[in-house]
């Protein structure tokens, strides 16, 4: 059962990554709306466990995720936008029920995933026509998903 708290979480980043491959763009709002639609199904869920501390847990893991990315995107201005950093935030709070091993393996799945789609882009820019020599563009978000997808996967089997 615990598998399923985070799905009202995944299902808005799906959302998210969807209007980023088409925009270029995270909706604060949507983000916000996913935050607290996880954040009431984390309650529920620690005050049906009788665990009022795993709220905490989950708040704190959540933090410093958002606080890893920030200071990702601050490293490297460009490379990351806050629209990614958000969505961080949304993907860490609906994972952090299941513990510090599913947050880490979700962020080595997001480094791996993430130089694997940029491998793609640059090898699709480098096949086209039409040849730039500006910075590779990609959607993030798409690959915040995936990687949690993997994460939560490996932490079901």
């Amino acid at each position: 059962m615990v598998y399923l708290i985070p799905a009202p979480g995944l299902l808005t980043a799906l959302l998210l990554a969807l209007i980023d491959i088409r925009s270029r763009r995270v909706p604060r709002l949507l983000v916000l709306l996913g935050l607290v639609l996880q954040a009431v199904t984390l309650l529920g869920f620690s005050l049906i466990q009788g665990r009022p501390i795993l709220l905490v847990q989950c708040l704190l893991l959540t933090l410093a995720c958002t606080g890893l990315q920030l200071l990702l995107a601050l490293v490297r201005p460009g490379a990351l936008g806050l629209g990614d950093v958000t969505a961080t935030g949304l993907v860490a709070l609906s994972l952090s029920v299941l513990g510090w091993t599913t947050i880490l393996v979700w962020w080595l799945m997001m480094g791996l995933l993430g130089l694997a789609a940029l491998a793609l882009v640059w090898l699709a820019r480098r096949r086209g026509s039409a040849r730039t020599d500006g910075p590779l563009s990609l959607a993030y978000v798409p690959v915040i998903l995936a990687a949690a997808v993997v994460a939560l996967l490996i932490a079901a089997i």
